[in-house]
C-alpha cells in the first residue's frame, strides 16, 4: 500500500485532497494537527493512485469493501462506529470531524465490523483529541500573549471572560492592568471598572489608537494587558477596520469569543468575520448554557484554529478552564459517563 501524506490549513481540505487523489474509498491511516494545519496520511485501496478512465470498454473490477462489509466507504457508519458516532451527533460534532476519526481508525486494529469492541472508545478519543488544537500561551508567560484582546459578537460573555483570565493571571502573581475600547455597550465601563478595582489592578479606557499607545506606555511594567472591545453582530463588519487598526497599536494577539451554543453554520459566520483581525486563539463560552456545545467546538476544530478555554459559568474566576483536548473528546463520546456507569 504507497500512503500518501496531504497537508491543508483545515481539515475539510485536507480530506477533500484525499479524495481527489485517492478517491472515495481511501483508507485513511492517520489524521493529526500540524503547526500550519493539518497532516493526512492515506492510500487508495489498492495501493495506487485514481487514473482517468480508458478510452476502450472493460469489466468494471469488484468495489471494495470497508470494514462493515459494505461497499460504500464509511457508509454512516461503520458497525463498531455507530453508536459512537450517534453520542457524538448529539454532542453537535460534525459529520466532517467525525468521518475523519473514523477514517483513522480504519487504519487501526480497532474492530469496527461489529459493535463492542472495548478499546474503540479509548482510542476514537484519542484521534479526537488529537484534532483538537490547543493553546496554553494565555497560562504561561508566553511573550505572544503579554496584551491580550477579546474579541467576538454581543452577549457572548467576553468581558466576564476577560475577568476570569485577569484574576487567574494575578493568582499567579502576574502583574495585570486592563483596558476597554467598549464604550457603546450601557455600564459597560463601569462593569469592567468594577472587576478592576476588586482585582486591584489599573483600569483604562481607549478611544482610539493614540489612546491605545499612550495607555500601553502607562503600563509598560505590567506582565499582561487585558483589552475589550465592543461586541458586534458577525453580519456588521464596518467597525472592524477601526477595532483592527487599534488592535495593531496595541500589538495585541487576538482571543475569540465564541458562545458554545453557537449552532455549526453561525460559528462559521463568527470566524469568517473576525478572521481579518487574526485569531490567535478561541475561548469556548457559556458551556454549561447548552447541551450540544460540539458544532461550535467542531467549528474551531475544522478552521484549525487552537482553543484556550472553556467558560462554565458565571462564577469569576472560578468557572473558567484551560482547555483540555483529551477531556473535550472523551466528553463528546460520551466516555466518562460509560466509565462511571461500568
Amino acid at each position: 500500500m504507497l500512503l500518501k501524506r496531504f497537508e491543508a490549513k483545515t481539515l475539510p481540505e485536507a480530506i477533500e485532497r484525499v479524495r481527489a487523489s485517492c478517491g472515495e474509498h481511501a483508507l485513511v491511516v492517520e489524521t493529526r494537527p500540524t503547526a500550519r494545519g493539518f497532516l493526512v496520511v492515506a492510500a487508495s485501496p489498492d495501493g495506487e493512485a485514481p487514473t482517468a478512465a480508458p478510452t476502450a470498454p472493460r469489466a468494471a473490477a469488484p468495489r471494495p469493501r470497508d470494514q462493515a462489509g459494505t461497499t460504500s466507504f464509511l457508509s454512516k457508519w461503520t458497525r463498531g462506529f455507530q453508536p459512537l458516532a450517534q453520542k457524538a451527533l448529539d454532542f453537535g460534532l460534525s459529520e466532517t470531524v467525525l468521518r475523519a476519526v473514523e477514517r483513522a481508525l480504519l487504519g487501526t486494529k480497532v474492530e469496527l465490523s461489529r459493535a463492542g469492541d472495548p478499546a474503540l472508545p479509548s482510542l476514537a478519543s484519542r484521534v479526537l483529541a488529537a484534532l483538537v488544537h490547543t493553546e496554553p500561551g494565555l497560562e504561561d508567560d508566553s511573550a505572544a500573549f503579554r496584551t491580550v484582546a477579546l474579541v467576538g459578537p454581543t452577549g457572548v460573555g467576553k468581558t466576564t471572560t476577560l475577568a476570569k483570565l485577569a484574576a487567574r493571571a494575578r493568582d499567579r502573581g502576574e502583574r495585570v492592568a486592563i483596558v476597554t475600547l467598549d464604550t457603546y455597550r450601557m455600564a459597560a465601563v463601569e462593569q469592567l471598572r468594577t472587576f478592576a478595582e476588586l482585582l486591584d489592578v489599573p483600569f483604562a479606557v481607549a478611544h482610539d489608537a493614540n489612546d491605545m499607545r499612550r495607555v500601553l506606555q502607562q503600563y509598560a511594567d505590567c506582565d499582561r494587558i487585558f483589552i475589550d472591545t465592543t461586541g458586534r453582530s458577525p453580519r456588521n463588519r464596518e467597525r472592524l477596520p477601526l477595532v483592527e487598526g487599534t488592535l495593531r497599536a496595541a500589538g495585541a494577539s487576538t482571543l475569540l469569543c465564541l458562545a458554545a451554543g453557537t449552532r455549526g453554520r453561525d460559528a462559521q459566520l463568527v470566524i469568517d468575520a473576525y478572521e481579518p483581525l487574526g485569531i490567535e486563539a478561541v475561548c469556548l463560552t457559556k458551556w454549561d448554557e447548552t447541551v450540544a456545545p460540539g458544532e461550535a467546538l467542531a467549528a474551531v476544530v475544522e478552521r484549525g484554529l487552537p482553543l484556550s478555554h472553556v467558560c462554565i459559568g458565571q462564577e469569576v474566576p472560578a468557572d473558567i478552564l484551560a482547555a483540555d483536548a483529551g477531556q473535550l473528546a472523551r466528553a463528546a463520546f460520551d466516555c466518562e459517563t460509560a466509565e462511571a456507569s461500568a
